[in-house]
């Protein structure tokens, strides 16, 4: 195999005595010499840095307690082993009392494409057209609400109009291995952080596309951000520290309430792409962050794959680690669109068959690297972000209230208040804002539209 991978270690934590300038000192260090002398000429670095130098990590907006990880480590030296190498090394390292689980992943994760189909021809406006970006807010559909056909949208328009749900008072967050223009002329501005670099050239607009449905500036030209009013949204790049590493990065500036979103997936049976919670140290770090009262909104994957499938059974029975599964569905119908992994463990739906219009790669308008703009983000990731900040807009609702909802009462709300899914393997229904927040309101949802 030319594919390289990285093999990731938690060692127990009662197993630790102490970490000292990253080297884990263990408990009973002489009968660990006797029964696995390997392990002393292990290298290793840890999967969340600042553990390294003492165990521990000070948290001043939350209370989340990252010790835990300081067991948890990647074997340097795994991505020039083969695979069948690394195998044998991760079954002697599970059998060992002081391992709790071990983890084979690909060291460059597959991403998202960002679009699912070439340009149609004539849609792009280049400089040669046009001298002024104009307003794309009318191919924004997913803001509006009965469409008519059997498409609905997320009712984004009505939610600022009656509830001034535009995301302030929120932070978000966003991890993934996409690029992330901050200097994008719809984007750019003090409160668009990047949190961790994108190691490298990356061209890929992923990152650019998901911040743009989230919070594209309110400045009448471009794309209109779903909660434009975000407080702050955080940049993540997944590559210089890994996924467990940029979570917990990501997480020291967020508060209960605060939104979390993951654009990762990660490789199931047959290597077909399902939720990145599968991998058990993403799925433990996510309960953390739940149980400390931040949302976690985290893409299914684009396997059209079926969680329900026994392969699945010890991830079904991990239980709830309180995040929001989100699949892809279409414009037309909420049926599951055919990339979507699918089943059980899924909550809710976006649109993901290529009608999300946003910032960034250039299909619908291109006047240089900060003037891009695309009408068809769409899988997973597309559904993803536009979850993603109808979560933010609920929140900021609930907070102006004085009220700051919990991750699984979020869930719930936009689950029980949604439009119902059609056809396909289920992932559950589309969010509805107006619906959700006036289920919780004295405030009418307006009539639809004749």
């Amino acid at each position: 195999m030319n594919e390289r991978y990285n093999l990731l270690v938690k060692f127990t934590p009662d197993s630790i005595f102490n970490v000292i300038n990253g080297k884990i000192f263990f408990h009973e260090a002489e009968k660990l010499e006797k029964d696995a002398s390997f392990l002393s000429h292990l290298e290793y670095r840890h999967a969340i840095p600042e553990l390294a130098e003492t165990g521990e990590i000070k948290n001043e907006e939350n209370s989340i307690d990252f010790s835990q990880y300081k067991g948890l480590v990647y074997i340097k030296s795994a991505p020039s082993m083969s695979f069948e190498e690394l195998q044998r090394l991760a079954t002697t390292l599970r059998d060992m009392d002081i391992v709790e689980y071990v983890e084979i992943e690909p060291v460059e994760p597959e991403l998202d494409p960002v679009v699912p189909a070439p340009t149609p021809p004539g849609e792009c406006m280049s400089a040669a057209s046009t001298s002024t970006t104009p307003n794309f807010v009318d191919r924004q559909d997913y803001l509006q609400g009965d469409l008519g056909s059997d498409a609905i949208g997320i009712d984004a328009m009505n939610a600022w109009r009656l509830f001034e749900a535009t995301g302030r008072g929120i932070r978000c967050a966003d991890i993934e291995n996409g690029h992330f223009a901050y200097d994008h002329e719809d984007l750019e501005g003090a409160n668009f952080i990047e949190l961790v670099p994108m190691p490298g050239e990356n061209t890929n607009d992923h990152g650019t596309a998901v911040a743009g449905v989230v919070f594209a500036r309110n400045n009448g030209f471009g794309i209109l951000g779903v909660a434009y009013d975000v407080d702050v949204f955080y940049g993540i790049s997944q590559g210089p520290l890994g996924r467990v590493g940029g979570i917990a990065e990501g997480l020291k500036h967020l508060r209960a309430g605060d939104v979390f979103i993951y654009e990762m997936q990660t490789g199931g049976r047959e290597g077909k792409l399902v939720p990145a919670d599968f991998n058990r140290a993403v799925w433990d770090i996510t309960k953390q962050a739940t149980d400390a009262g931040i949302i976690v909104i985290a893409a299914a994957g684009n396997g059209s794959e079926d969680l329900d499938h026994p392969f699945y059974e010890e991830y079904r029975s991990r239980g709830d680690n309180g995040s929001i599964l989100v699949g892809a569905g279409t414009r037309t119908g909420r049926n599951r669109f055919v990339f979507s992994t699918y089943g059980s463990p899924i909550h809710l739906q976006g649109w993901g068959d290529g009608y999300i219009a946003t910032c960034g790669i250039g299909d619908l308008f291109n006047e240089g690297p900060t003037k891009t703009y695309t009408s068809l983000f769409a899988a997973t990731s597309a559904a993803t972000a536009v979850v993603g900040a109808a979560a933010i807009a609920v929140q900021s609702w609930f907070k102006r209230t004085s009220t700051v909802i919990t991750p699984r009462h979020m869930r719930e709300l936009l689950i029980r208040t949604g439009t119902p899914q059609g056809t396909g393997g289920h992932i559950g229904p589309l969010p509805h804002i107006v619906n959700a927040i006036a289920s919780m309101s004295a405030v009418e949802p307006p009539a639809p539209a004749n």
